[in-house]
């Protein structure tokens, strides 16, 4: 005998469940159509043409060709620049990075985080050093090249490369506190290739170490930014004066008496904070030239830093002159970067005792600012010495493969 199935009613779903339920889905559909709804609003509705958040993720719409268009380019690059201008996805995005942060598991592929929040550039860390060095004849040929350009327009070069933070900060950087050996001998290789065609230099990376060993407790660099701080600034800026002098010195006018100006402090966030996909967003600055990277939680403001800027001046019998970098009758031109900007060029110009006219262009390759100045050292400078600027990371980033200067 066999006995017939007991079928049992599904209960019935509560309105409280009913409600969770089409909550849910409610959600999901406006969360996969809010970057086609807010477009739609905010530009086409409402007409404007820039989205209402700066952020550094974001990517210019991309021009529409033939060719991207079929191939279907163009339509992957314009989702792109449609999804990272949207202020829903900024902030799904900045608050699924600060929750893995504060768990203690940040993830960021540009970002190597170190210890006690010291952060560092993930490509100074793990560089591709086997690319690096089958690169030296091209390196050393535009070095050459540079150092001809420099002598025909009338003045000599001398070439500061500046050691990325985590060659300084080994112990911060890495478990067993040493460099690995892909990254200890890549600083000594550039240094070497310039002595070998004739350019002078200074090794900033012992001049750092000294530093460290003289005052363990002062920072050279910033702890969330990949830029020195003053006192990095000067202790560099103090051994390249010193070389110049030992090399140029014949060349320039006898030094003057130097001050530094008042210090003017602002509370920011490093480069490295922002790279992390932090809730940030950029603001024009002050003066109109570029943006600041500007905190929008908690969590960003924890992680910004005290800024320090130092003027200098020139005394006088009239009195104090300011150092702008403006000076057309410098005998010192710097090809700078953003480095020069931290402090660099007024670090130069105090130790130096002479005024310092300053070109710069960030990009830490250096490539961009020596195409700045290219021009004034065709048609022949009024400068004496030409101190171009390179950091040690930009060696590895492609305007040296190869060189388009």
């Amino acid at each position: 005998m066999t006995g017939s199935p007991c079928i049992v009613d599904a209960p019935q779903q509560t309105p409280g469940q009913w409600a969770v339920r089409w909550f849910g889905i409610v959600f999901v559909a406006l969360l996969l159509g809010s970057v086609p709804v807010f477009h739609f609003v905010w530009h086409v509705a409402l007409g404007h043409k820039d989205p209402p958040l700066c952020t550094r993720s974001q990517v210019p719409m991309p021009a529409a060709t033939a060719t991207n268009v079929l191939d279907g380019t163009w339509m992957k690059d314009a989702e792109r620049s449609l999804r990272e201008a949207s202020p829903v996805v900024w902030w799904l995005r900045a608050w699924w990075n600060e929750l893995r942060y504060r768990a203690a598991v940040p993830e960021c592929a540009q970002v190597h985080f170190g210890q006690q929040e010291w952060f560092f550039l993930q490509q100074t860390v793990t560089p591709d050093t086997a690319r690096f060095v089958a690169n030296a004849e091209t390196r050393r040929r535009t070095f050459a090249a540079v150092r001809d350009l420099v002598r025909a327009a009338g003045a000599e070069l001398f070439v500061q490369i500046i050691p990325d933070k985590v060659r300084v900060y080994p112990e911060l950087a890495f478990a067993d506190g040493v460099l690995p050996a892909a990254v200890a001998d890549n600083y000594r290789r550039v240094l070497d290739e310039l002595r070998a065609e004739g350019i002078h230099t200074v090794d900033f990376a012992a001049v750092m170490a000294g530093a460290r060993a003289a005052d363990a407790t002062s920072e050279l660099y910033y702890r969330r930014d990949t830029h020195w701080r003053p006192a990095g600034a000067l202790a560099c800026g103090a051994a390249a004066a010193a070389a110049i002098e030992q090399h140029f010195g014949t060349r320039l006018s006898a030094r003057q008496p130097m001050e530094l100006g008042e210090a003017l402090e602002v509370r920011a966030l490093g480069d490295l904070v922002a790279n992390q996909g932090l809730a940030s967003i950029e603001l024009p600055r002050d003066d109109g030239n570029g943006f600041r990277t500007t905190a929008m939680s908690l969590l960003t403001d924890h992680l910004g830093e005290l800024r320090q800027y130092y003027g200098v001046k020139q005394r006088t019998a009239a009195g104090t002159v300011p150092m702008t970098g403006a000076d057309p009758d410098a005998e010192v031109l710097v090809i700078g970067t953003s480095f020069a900007e931290e402090n660099g060029s007024n670090a130069l110009a105090l130790c130096l005792g002479r005024p310092v006219r300053t070109v710069i262009e960030r990009g830490a390759a250096g490539i961009l600012s020596l195409q700045k100045a290219k021009a004034e050292l065709q048609r022949g400078t009024r400068a004496k010495v030409v101190v171009w600027e390179i950091i040690e990371r930009g060696l590895f980033d492609p305007p040296w493969y190869p060189p388009r200067w």
